[in-house]
């Protein structure tokens, strides 16, 4: 059916809203600021009422009655509502948004614009209604904009949740070290000259064999995040996040804890450029199989990133971070670049390709040399309705610039890993739960005694957010 509009040419002159932009409305996310102007929707450039109520508009005001709106597409609502939004009459422009999403349930344009409309008629518990059927689904970054902005304007920029986890599972080592160990001193290490000097002592063509206790066993982790979200609509979201965490695997002897600050940053998307800057600290403890025996140590980490898109379906991400680690057995510094290309190869399926190159050196005389390390990754991720799986697998070479101590020259270490995690979906995000199953082999390459040659474990992670409302995304 075709829709018949009656236009009433004789109408007065309409007021602007308060805080609207008597201009006309041009397309693009919306700025923040203390006068809210209507939602920003895209569509076909309106000509703004007139400033004087003596003065005839060019274009009178428009008084639209549909006899059947089945028959029009969302851009015809969406700008019908901005009109409307724009000479004052939000109530009318709410009325006309409802009526919108009940023939368009799924999109997201009309859920804003219905929020906007929502907003400027003072109706805030239906702005959180809107946004409510938002959660969970990924916007585009423009509509990420908007989604924040009118977040803001009914409940204020700051977010709060919490977050508690678990994860456990079987390890075969919970120090990730061998068990017993049998080190065979090369001619021309510093073990070997010094037993050859103490011959009476020590005989340096004999195996050195140390034996340890069981360190297998299941493993329990315990975590709780404090999560302070600003989200103002403006050009810089800001997150703050207080993390607390406890070890407490089943055999004793390798309990641990520790606490983590963490503040991240990420731009709004300027063209197709995105950046993201973080900065954490940090404390913990650790057991090693005795309860005499404890490490503690602090660590700094310092991260710059930016995410390039090429196209709808391609993207880029470049990232260097800088890792301190301060204990009494070790001083550790660690500069790391990454590149990744992410491509998505169907709807429901992605592909990443990534490398990294990763330059450590210790500060302090200690076991471990420093060494240089190149990394290179593929992954592939499926999302479905109620379940997303990632397969993953990563190879390392890592070249040590100095000696081990029974080793002759600087060795090298080649390090593959393959990981599949199990997780659920997007669908099923207004549980607030989420639940992995991951699965993991390891396995390295090295002439040092004391790494496990090869590992398997099977780990399951349960978390579940608190406190959460439509606006922490």
């Amino acid at each position: 059916m075709v829709a018949s509009l009656i236009v009433c040419g004789h109408a007065t002159s309409p007021r602007p809203a308060a805080g609207a932009d008597p201009g006309p409305a041009t397309p693009g996310p919306a700025t923040p600021g203390p006068a809210t102007p209507g939602p920003t929707i895209p569509g076909p450039t309106i000509p703004g009422p007139a400033t004087s109520p003596h003065h005839q508009p060019d274009t009178p005001s428009l008084d639209i009655f549909v006899t059947d709106t089945h028959v029009m597409p969302p851009a015809w609502f969406l700008d019908r509502i901005r009109l409307l939004l724009h000479q004052g009459r939000a109530g009318e422009a709410h009325q006309l948004a409802r009526e919108a999403i009940g023939l368009y349930p799924h999109s997201a344009e009309l859920r804003l614009g219905a929020g906007f409309a929502a907003m400027r008629s003072g109706q805030c518990q239906s702005v959180e209604r809107h946004l409510m059927a938002l959660h969970g689904l990924r916007l585009t970054p423009a509509l990420q904009s908007r989604f924040d902005l009118l977040a803001a304007a009914c409940t204020g920029p700051w977010r709060q949740h919490v977050v508690l986890g678990a994860s456990f599972g079987y390890r075969p080592s919970l120090v990730d070290r061998k068990r017993d160990v049998v080190i065979r001193l090369q001619p021309g290490s510093r073990l070997h000259g010094l037993c050859v000097r103490l011959a009476p002592l020590c005989d340096a063509n004999r195996p050195l064999v140390s034996r340890g206790k069981p360190d297998s066993g299941v493993d329990l982790w315990l975590d709780m995040a404090v999560r302070h979200l600003y989200r103002a609509g403006g050009a810089w979201n800001f997150d703050f996040e207080t993390l607390l965490f406890q070890r407490r695997p089943r055999r004793p002897g390798f309990a641990g804890q520790g606490m983590i600050l963490r503040l991240a940053a990420r731009s709004q998307r300027m063209g197709r450029r995105q950046f993201h800057i973080t900065a954490e600290t940090g404390l913990s403890r650790f057991q090693q199989g005795r309860s005499e025996l404890t490490i503690s140590q602090t660590h700094q980490r310092a991260a710059i990133g930016m995410s390039l898109a090429h196209s709808r379906r391609l993207g880029s991400y470049f990232g260097a971070s800088r890792l301190g680690v301060t204990s009494r057995w070790l001083d550790l510094a660690r500069t790391r670049y990454d590149y990744r290309l992410d491509a998505l190869l169907a709807q429901n399926l992605s592909l990443s390709l990534g490398g990294g190159y990763e330059r450590s050196r210790r500060t302090r005389r200690g076991m471990i040399p420093g060494s240089r390390t190149r990394e290179m990754s593929i992954g592939l991720r499926w999302t479905g309705r109620f379940i997303a799986i990632n397969l993953h697998h990563d190879r390392r070479h890592e070249r040590f610039v100095g000696r081990l101590p029974f080793l002759a020259a600087p060795h090298q270490a080649h390090t593959r890993l393959t990981r599949l995690d199990l997780m659920t979906g997007d669908r099923l995000g207004w549980l607030n739960l989420k639940v992995v199953t991951s699965f993991e082999y390891w396995k390295i390459s090295t002439p040092d005694p004391y790494r496990l040659p090869s590992r398997r474990t099977l780990m399951f992670r349960v978390s579940r957010e608190f406190f959460s409302d439509p606006a922490n995304r």
